[in-house]
This record gives structure tokens, sequence and C-alpha cells, in this order.
């Protein structure tokens, strides 16, 4: 239940219960008593004593008096999630079943049948001659149906409008599609460039872009290596080289969000935090005349502000 505190006076909560922890992309096991979830806070620098679970948590039995007992299919149902979401993480290469069991802290009996249901549903798929599992294509169908406009309230798009709204200039949304990054939604601010609103909808490679750029700083650099590989040909017709790519990748790394400026257009990419979404990133853009350096590195701050409080 969202708001509810973290006793941290050693209260004890339902042992066998599972909750997703959206801030380390993991299933946590309740035991006896709080110590694993305050441990695993006291790791992320967070004070147990005032942590709010986020949204989705299934509800300790003993966190408060009147609260009701989980129901087993809501537990199942958050189980099931967690090897959803773990093989959209690692789509690419795949999992075996010991690696979701393991990854998911179940046992490999509960991730079997779990995972047989995904696959027969389309949300999961092995690879046919060996053992590793993808995300199927209905979970891809599904989230391409998504892929006209996030949530209108969503805290994304509340947050968009605010850094529109203080600097004037557009926000982009865009969403990682496969080695493209898709165009969700735009902001606009109140200095208008008329050619921005046709971006929403629009699909460029990763790299191509301030928050394209910021997407694929999640890659590690063979990754990257491979995917330029890949689109050699039309990342050399745009004159962009893989040294490029990693030297734009490796300083937003160390910035912890991307500049860049060409074209007469300058802009901040910034990579959204996963508690908050998926692989999503977010750029402010603008004409490179309202846009020096300094004033980069000030919406990058900003950006990290608005998106990187979570």
């Amino acid at each position: 239940m969202v708001g509810d505190r973290l006793a941290s006076d050693g209260a004890c909560w339902r042992d066998g219960l599972y909750e997703v922890n959206p801030l380390q992309s993991t299933l946590h096991r309740w035991t006896t008593t709080t110590g694993v979830l305050v441990h695993n806070v006291h790791n992320l620098g967070i004070n147990p004593a005032t942590y709010s679970r986020p949204a989705g948590f299934l509800m300790p039995s003993s966190a408060k008096a009147d609260a009701p007992l989980p129901q087993p299919g809501v537990q199942s149902l958050a189980r099931a999630f967690a090897l959803l979401h773990l093989l959209g993480t690692h789509h690419d290469p795949g999992l075996t079943l010991p690696e979701l069991a393991t990854l998911a802290n179940i046992d490999r009996t509960t991730a079997h049948r779990m995972i047989r249901f995904l696959e027969t549903a389309g949300y999961a798929e092995r690879e046919p001659a060996g053992k590793r599992y993808h995300l199927g294509s209905a979970a891809m169908a599904l989230g391409l149906r998504a892929m006209n406009r996030p949530p209108p309230d969503s805290r994304i798009v509340t947050r968009m409008k605010a850094v529109a709204r203080l600097t004037g200039d557009a926000v982009f949304l865009i969403g990682r599609l496969g080695d493209h990054g898709h165009c969700l939604h735009t902001e606009e601010g109140a200095h208008r460039i008329k050619t921005f609103d046709l971006l929403t909808g629009t699909s460029r490679l990763l790299g191509q872009g301030t928050a394209s750029m910021a997407l694929m700083a999640r890659l590690d650099n063979d990754e990257i290596r491979k995917h330029y590989n890949r689109h050699r040909a039309e990342y050399e017709q745009g004159g962009l080289s893989l040294l490029a790519l990693l030297r734009g990748v490796d300083r937003s790394r160390k910035l912890g969000y991307v500049l860049a400026g060409a074209g007469g257009v300058a802009g901040v990419g910034y990579l959204l935090p996963l508690a908050l979404e998926g692989d999503l990133a977010v750029s402010v853009v603008s004409a490179a005349s309202r846009m020096p350096v300094s004033r980069r590195h000030e919406i990058g701050a900003l950006l990290q502000a608005t998106f990187g409080a979570d």
C-alpha cells in the first residue's frame, strides 16, 4: 500500500512472501523480520525508517493489524510480472530457466510453471534449438500499442510539462525500440520550433540524438560495437563513427547526461531511472543560439533534479 512506512523496530513480516523491488529490478523474499529489506535499503543509502514502498508491492501481513492477508493470486502475479520484466531486461541474450529462477529468487519448479504459462500466452518464447527464453510476440505487440503516446497523466509527462515551462524549450520522451529510439511524446515550450511537431512517432538509430545517446549509454561497449556493426552503413552515411559514439557514451556516463549540438540545434539528454519506467530517456532541444554549453549543463542538472529524485 502506497505511503505505508517500513518498520525499523524488528516488526515481523509474513514468511514466504515475495515482493517486486523496482529500485533494484529484483524480487525480495520476505523472511520473518525486516532484515532483508532493511539491509537492501541501507545499501541504497535510504533511511529504512522513512522508506515508502512503491505502488504494486504486496502488503506484508503484519505491517498493520487490520491489513488483509495477501491473496495467493496476487503473489503469483507479482512473480509472473517479475519474470516478464527480467525477460525484457535481458531480451537480446535471453535467459535460461535456472537464470530466471535465480534472478527472481524463486524455486525452479515455480519458475518453470510460470514461464510455461507466459510461453503459452505468447509473452515468452524459447529458442527453437536452445534453452534460452526471450520476450514473445504478444509482449512486443502489447508494447507497440502504447507507442502512440504515454498515459497523459503519467508522472513522466507531468514532469516533462514542468521542464518545458521552466526552460521554454521542447522536451521529448524517447523509448528504446530494439536498435532504435522512438519518439513517444513531445511537450512544447514557449519557444516553438515548427518542425519539432513532426518528430513524435518517428524513430532513429540509437545514438542519433541526445536522448537516444543516453539510451545507448545503458549498453556495455561490446554491445555498442555489435550494434554499430549491424548498422554501419547507415551510421557512416550520417557521418557518425564508432569512435564518436563511444566517446559520446563515455562522456555521458561521466556527466550523468548527454550534451550535443549540430546543424543549428543543440540539446541535452537524460536516461530515466529504472524506478520510473523501462528503457526511456528525455531530452530538451532548442536552437543552438538558445543553448550555449553553460546552459546545457544547467538543463542537465535540472533534468537530474526533476527525473532522478525517485
